[in-house]
C-alpha cells in the first residue's frame, strides 16, 4: 500500500454525496446500452417484490446537468458515482459503445467544470446480463472480463478521474444474492456461493488494480466495503471465537485482499468449520499481492451485534417493505448469531441507528489496517411525506446524519486518516428491493410528476454544515 496516495495531498477534505448507475440513470435501452442482470431480474413479475423497476429511475441520464448544479449549489465538492458496465460494453465483452463512453465523458467533465471531484466506481451491482448467463460472479473467468472492462475505463477517463473504486460492496452484494436471497440470482443460505463470489470479486478487483498501477495514472484506486463493525454481546460464552468468525464472514474476505494483498490467513480454518471449499486459481497469491489498493472506500451504516451460535440454520432477515416489524439479523451455522439490542433504536427497515459506530469503525480500520479512508456512504432511509409544494422537512435525517458526523469529527481529531465523506444519496433514486418508497436523497425527486427536483431541508442543512466545517478548519 502506498503511504498516502498523491491525489489526496492535493485535495481538500471531500464533502459530497453518492449515486449509482442503475439506481438513478434510467435510459435502460437508450444510447446503445446492453441488458443488465437487474434489467432482466426486475422484468420477472414474481421476483419483483415491489412491482417497480429502474427503467426510468431518476432519469439522471437526461438530467445530470441539473443534478450536478444542485450538488454544486449545495456546497459539495465531490460526487461518488458508478459506471454501467452494460452501457460501456453492451455485450459485457468485445467492442466498446462510443455513446456510452461519451455520456460518461459529459458527466465527468460536468463534475470538473463545477469543481466537483468525481469518485468513480466501475461496478455497483448491475452486472451485464451476457456475463450473468455465463455464471456471473460464480465463474472465476469473470475476473479477466472485468479487467478488460476496467482497462477501457482507465484509458478513456483516467486523465480526469483521480479517485477510482473497482467494486461497490462486494460482500454485501454477495450476501444479498446468496444468503438473504433478495438480489439476483436469489439464492438463500448458500454459503459456498457467498464465499466463492467474494473470492472471484476480489480476484477481479485485484486484476483491475494491477492494470491501473501498470498504467501509471495520476490517481488512487481501491474498493468500496460496507463496514460491519463487529461487537460481541455481553454474556457470550466464546467471545474471541465469535468475534473472529463474524469478522471473517462479514469483513475479512474483502479487507485482507484490498488492504493487505492476500486472502485472510484464517480462510482454510473457516472453510473447514463451514463445511465448504472454494475454487481457486493457481496464481492467486501473486494476483492478490499485485492488486492491493491505495485506499479504502468505506460505507458505514450499522454494526453486527453477535453472540454464540444457538443451533439455528444459516439465515438472514431483511425487510423489503419498510414496515418496521422485521429486525435485520443473521445466523451463520455453526459460527455465530446476531442479537437485537433492545437499547438501540431501529429505523423503519429494522436497521440499528447507532451513530457512535462511525468513530469506532474508523478507529478500528486505523488500528488494524492503517490506510487512507474515504467514507463513500452514510445516510438514513425513510418513508417521507412532502408538503403541498413538494418540500420535505426531513428532520429525522438531519438529526441522525448530524450525530454520525459528530462521531466522524471525533475520529478525525483522534488521528483517523479519513479524507472524505459522502451522504447516500444525492437525490432520491431506486432503492433496489425497496423500490421508490424508501428515500435517502438530499433532493426529493417527484416520481409522479415529471421527476421534478426539490431540495429537502437536509440539502440546505448539509450545505451549511460544510461551510461551517471549512470555517472551523481555517481558524484552527
Amino acid at each position: 500500500m502506498h503511504a498516502v496516495p498523491s491525489p489526496f495531498d492535493e485535495m481538500p477534505f471531500l464533502w459530497g454525496s453518492a449515486i449509482a448507475a442503475y439506481q438513478c440513470e434510467g435510459a435502460w435501452n437508450e444510447g446503445g446500452k446492453g441488458l443488465s442482470e437487474w434489467d432482466y431480474f426486475n422484468a420477472i413479475d414474481w421476483m419483483n417484490v415491489n412491482g417497480v423497476d429502474a427503467r426510468v429511475a431518476s432519469d439522471f441520464y437526461h438530467r445530470f446537468e441539473e443534478d450536478l448544479d444542485l450538488i454544486a449549489e449545495g456546497g459539495q465538492n465531490a460526487l461518488r458515482l458508478s459506471l454501467s458496465w452494460s452501457r460501456i460494453l453492451p455485450g459485457g465483452t468485445g467492442r466498446a459503445n462510443e455513446e456510452g463512453l461519451s455520456f460518461y465523458d459529459r458527466v465527468i467533465d460536468g463534475c470538473l467544470e463545477r469543481n466537483i471531484e468525481p469518485n468513480v466506481v466501475l461496478l455497483h451491482y448491475d452486472l451485464p446480463y451476457p456475463i450473468a448467463l455465463k455464471g456471473g460472479w460464480g465463474n472465476t473467468s469473470i475476473a479477466d472480463a472485468f479487467g478488460d472492462y476496467a482497462r477501457i475505463c482507465f484509458e478513456r477517463f483516467g486523465d480526469r478521474v483521480r479517485l477510482w473504486s473497482t467494486l461497490d460492496e462486494p460482500q454485501f452484494y454477495s450476501y444479498n444474492a446468496n444468503i438473504a436471497g433478495v438480489y439476483p440470482p436469489c439464492r438463500k443460505a448458500d454459503v459456498h456461493s457467498y464465499l466463492q463470489w467474494q473470492y472471484n470479486e476480489m480476484l477481479a478487483s485485484a486484476k483491475a488494480v494491477a492494470i491501473y498501477h501498470e498504467m501509471n495514472l495520476p490517481g488512487a484506486i481501491g474498493v468500496v466495503h460496507n463496514d460491519s463493525l463487529i461487537e460481541v454481546a455481553t454474556g457470550t460464552n466464546n467471545p474471541a471465537e465469535v468475534y473472529t468468525a463474524a469478522d471473517f464472514f462479514n469483513n475479512r474476505m474483502i479487507l485482507c485482499p484490498a488492504l493487505e494483498g492476500r486472502l485472510p490467513p484464517e480462510l482454510d480454518e473457516m472453510l473447514e468449520k463451514l463445511g465448504t471449499f472454494l475454487y481457486r486459481v493457481p496464481d492467486e497469491a501473486e494476483a492478490f499481492a499485485a492488486g492491493k489498493g491505495d485506499y479504502l472506500n468505506l460505507n458505514v451504516y450499522a454494526r453486527r451485534y453477535v453472540t454464540d451460535w444457538n443451533n439455528s440454520p444459516t439465515s438472514a432477515k431483511v425487510d423489503s417493505v419498510g414496515g418496521g416489524a422485521t429486525m435485520e439479523g443473521q445466523a451463520v451455522a455453526p459460527l455465530y448469531e446476531t442479537l437485537v439490542d433492545p437499547s438501540v433504536p431501529h429505523n423503519q427497515w429494522g436497521r440499528e441507528i447507532l451513530p457512535r459506530i462511525m468513530h469506532d469503525s474508523l478507529m478500528d480500520i486505523k488500528e488494524r489496517y492503517g490506510n487512507p479512508i474515504v467514507l463513500t456512504e452514510n445516510g438514513h432511509g425513510s418513508l417521507e411525506t412532502p408538503d403541498d409544494s413538494g418540500y420535505v422537512e426531513d428532520d429525522d435525517r438531519i438529526e441522525i446524519i448530524g450525530a454520525f458526523l459528530k462521531s466522524l469529527s471525533e475520529a478525525r481529531n483522534e488521528g483517523s486518516n479519513v479524507r472524505g465523506y459522502y451522504i447516500w444519496s444525492a437525490m432520491d433514486l431506486y432503492s433496489w428491493v425497496n423500490g421508490y418508497k424508501k428515500r435517502y436523497g438530499l433532493v426529493r425527486v417527484d416520481f409522479d410528476h415529471d421527476l421534478i427536483r426539490i431540495p429537502k431541508k437536509s440539502w440546505a442543512w448539509y450545505r451549511d454544515f460544510i461551510s461551517r466545517d471549512a470555517a472551523r478548519r481555517a481558524d484552527a
